[in-house]
């Protein structure tokens, strides 16, 4: 199986033109690097700076070109195949002669965002694309859906036997609004010797993702699917699970092969390259299953899906904060704190809770209010009584508890964390100062936001709070979070009400 794998360099050598100018064909050499991207080198090429005309003379402006989308003709395995460069730029050019600057380069090199391999596209967003399949790391391990049954038994004293089953198993299938997401195992040998005693070979299994439609829809819609289903592993596993493989297919073109064709009927295949937040690394060790705080074990697949799918879009800030934390790791602790209480914030606002005051009698309040005041202070009163709606300690609060009975555990003191998060939030916002929180304590304010975040977004999606507290209990970030929680903010003391 020919993997066109994200984490691999590729090269191509083709010619190329922008689409309004086919005569203009200039050799060139196409590359993917997973950390640089996409870039072309041309053998020559085109005017790359930016003209200005008027009254007939001709300047040169102080910024380059960029082309939304560039065809060219690569040469694979001895066939001619297509190729589309979308998003391109300059990035540098060398001309014959440093004095003449409206000759043509003597080479150039552009880059570009994404790289499709197979097709020459329309334009940038041609809704062409019928499916798109894509691999996802830690995705085998979390789909908790093998057809390879591993079985061991000692023969003799001494040595070791086993077998190995493999089982084709059916697609998980789950039906989203437009598309039909299918979740397969795919087997292949990737390495096999021929030797006299036998043949030796290696299995390998792999879950993909697939997502089809009978309508045609452009390039980045399936990648947002494909990318929200790696959140989606990322979320489970609390770990970076990046994209390994994009694929995307055009309709099969039944006129072009004969009746007995075995290509007549198929799905025309496309390679994307493109670099994404996270580089995967595929040859790591997978995650532990019982370290995911979710798979399809704990709500099937054909509901787990596209209640992510809702939950992604709609809480798309916090969701997209929280996930980022993991996605680029490091940096102060300053940020971080930052970041969570925003994605604690912003969850909470998604949520579109009832405002504290009934709105009939806030805009009462808020006349009268603004009635009473000296004229003088008017416009100050009135622009900080514009929203009905809770103080976000409020907002923290309801988030520590809304989950469940479980969640003290992990914020013994709802209130306490809530004011910390908050003040240090403000101090750093609005004072460039941390205030009186030491860096022990803003660490603890992160790791426990992050975690109450993390359990109210698996509350939305459905997880029983039974496994959620399990989650809470054994998993690592997450038990290590409720350790914190309970040293910087443990339960008020009980007062004595005699």
């Amino acid at each position: 199986m020919d993997e066109a794998l994200l984490s691999e360099r590729r090269e191509w050598t083709g010619h190329w033109w922008a689409p309004e100018t086919p005569e203009q064909q200039v050799p060139g050499i196409l590359t993917f690097d997973p950390k640089k991207g996409v870039s072309l080198r041309l053998i020559g090429g085109w005017e790359y700076r930016v003209m200005e005309g008027s009254n007939g003379v001709t300047t040169l402006a102080n910024e380059f070109k960029t082309w939304p989308m560039l065809h060219g003709i690569v040469d694979k395995k001895g066939d001619d195949q297509f190729v589309t460069l979308l998003g391109v730029w300059f990035k540098t050019a060398s001309s014959f002669s440093p004095f003449n600057w409206f000759e043509p380069p003597r080479w150039m090199e552009l880059r570009a965002q994404t790289a499709v391999v197979g097709c020459h596209l329309v334009e940038p967003r041609e809704a062409c694309f019928i499916a798109s399949m894509g691999t996802i790391e830690n995705m085998t391990q979390w789909s908790r859906h093998s057809g390879t049954a591993m079985q061991y038994f000692k023969p003799e004293v001494g040595t070791v036997g086993g077998r190995i089953e493999i089982t084709q198993l059916a697609p998980l299938v789950a039906e989203l609004p437009t598309v039909t997401a299918k979740l397969h195992q795919v087997y292949w040998s990737p390495y096999a010797d021929q030797r006299r005693s036998g043949t030796v070979a290696r299995i390998r299994e792999s879950a993909t993702i697939e997502f089809s439609s009978a309508d045609g829809k452009p390039l980045d819609e399936w990648i947002d699917l494909l990318a929200a289903t790696g959140d989606l592993v990322s979320m489970s596993t609390l770990s970076p699970c990046g994209l390994m493989s994009i694929r995307m297919y055009l309709p099969p073109t039944p006129e072009m092969f004969p009746e007995d064709h075995p290509l007549r009927d198929q799905r025309h295949e496309v390679e994307i390259y493109t670099v994404r937040v996270v580089r995967p690394k595929p040859e790591e060790e997978a995650h532990e299953t019982w370290q995911m705080v979710l798979t399809p074990d704990d709500l099937d697949f054909a509901q787990l899906l596209p209640k992510w799918m809702e939950v992604h879009e709609r809480f798309a800030s916090a969701r997209g904060m929280i996930l980022g934390l993991r996605y680029v790791t490091g940096g102060y602790v300053e940020t971080q704190v930052v970041t969570a209480v925003a994605a604690a914030e912003s969850f909470h606002r998604a949520l579109e809770s009832p405002p504290p005051i009934p709105p009939d009698e806030f805009a009462s309040l808020r006349k009268g209010l603004l009635e009473d005041v000296p004229p003088k202070f008017k416009s100050w009163l009135a622009a900080r009584i514009v929203r009905n709606e809770p103080t976000l300690k409020q907002r923290l609060t309801d988030l520590a508890t809304r989950p469940g009975e479980f969640m003290k555990h992990l914020v013994p003191n709802p209130e306490a964390w809530a004011k910390a998060a908050g003040d240090a939030r403000n101090a750093l916002a609005h004072l460039g100062a941390s205030g009186d929180h030491d860096r022990n304590h803003l660490y603890a304010l992160v790791r426990v936001t992050d975690a109450v975040v993390i359990l109210n977004l698996l509350f939305e999606l459905g997880i029983p709070t039974a496994r959620l507290e399990q989650a809470l209990s054994s998993h690592r970030q997450l038990s290590h979070a409720a350790s914190l929680g309970r040293e910087h903010f443990p339960a008020a003391p009980a007062t004595d009400a005699g």
